[in-house]
């Protein structure tokens, strides 16, 4: 009986052996190395694949052409073009265009601090709830909107004007407000993902060295949440300067934004060669736009990994 109970430890011992060494064998850890990361890429380009495409059928395809259109003039001959920078010349030239798109984007840059202001209190109320019931009736509450038609949503906020004081309609105020109505799901959303993720035992620390609730919250909460509090304003910014919507129900015919002076050029029978020179000009500004609230986003999102390290 010993005999077969000292057989037995020693095939396990020699198992055991046989098992480490296969997967400490280097030879079986490169090869694993090797293989994995090809395999892994090569699925995930055949998964991008119909994306890729649909990108390029559906944004650059068109981009390419818009641009092509405000570089071509006028001669007279359909089949004949001349490429020149005349469209970008006329637009710069023209004062009324600098005019039209300083408006469009100061309603948006003003309609995005609304929201921050009125949407950031909201995000809070959902990251820090105890009750999850209550969350997720916000939660609801906030994307319900995004549900329902834009067309609807601005005429219904137009039909609200002309019954609390028609004189609203064709004003600032109803341009901005419209903004802040339509677009606010994507501050507040952003807003609440980056407040979700706030450490919470950053908080504790500081209430525990003696800092009260109002230090805590600039010191700790705010400043961990500012990539959100970023991410939904230029959510807003680059949709509301952007749409015509509101600017046509809500404006009145009064204010002329740059989406309108756009939309004159291609169909109203004006020179589409400007109309493309402006859109590639108002590209270009969100473009730059984006880019710096990314770079103030990430600046943000590093000093708050060094706060946590």
């Amino acid at each position: 009986m010993k005999k077969f109970f000292k057989a037995c430890k020693k095939n396990l011992a020699t198992f055991k052996k046989n098992v480490v060494n296969f997967f400490t064998n280097s030879t079986f850890i490169n090869k694993a190395k090797k293989t994995k990361p090809v395999l892994l890429f090569k699925k995930t380009n055949k998964m991008l694949l119909p994306y890729t495409i649909l990108m390029i059928l559906l944004i650059v395809i068109p981009l390419v052409i818009i641009l092509f259109y405000s570089l071509i003039g006028a001669t007279g001959n359909s089949l004949i073009f001349e490429i020149n920078f005349k469209n970008f010349l006329d637009f710069f030239r023209e004062g009324s265009f600098m005019i039209s798109l300083l408006l469009s984007l100061g309603f948006a840059l003003a309609a995005a601090l609304i929201a921050i202001v009125i949407g950031y209190p909201v995000a809070y109320i959902m990251a820090f709830s105890n009750s999850k019931f209550l969350t997720k009736n916000i939660w609801i509450l906030v994307t319900l909107p995004i549900w329902i038609n834009m067309i609807l949503k601005v005429i219904g906020l137009q039909t609200l004007f002309q019954i609390i004081s028609p004189t609203l309609i064709g004003t600032p105020i109803s341009i901005i407000l419209g903004m802040v109505y339509a677009f606010i799901p994507f501050v507040i959303l952003p807003i609440y993902n980056s407040l979700e993720k706030t450490d919470r035992t950053l908080i504790e620390a500081s209430r525990d060295l003696g800092a009260g609730h109002i230090k805590t919250f600039w010191k700790v909460t705010f400043r961990q949440s500012l990539p959100g509090v970023i991410t939904g304003g230029i959510l807003l910014l680059v949709q509301a300067s952007t749409s015509l919507i509101i600017f046509k129900f809500l404006g009145g015919g009064q204010i002329s934004s740059i989406v309108q002076v756009i939309e004159s050029y291609f169909f109203k029978g004006g020179n589409f060669g400007l109309g493309a020179a402006i859109s590639v000009v108002m590209a270009l500004i969100i473009f730059i736009i984006i880019i710096v609230s990314k770079y103030a986003a990430h600046y943000f999102e590093n000093n708050k990994r060094k706060v946590k390290n």
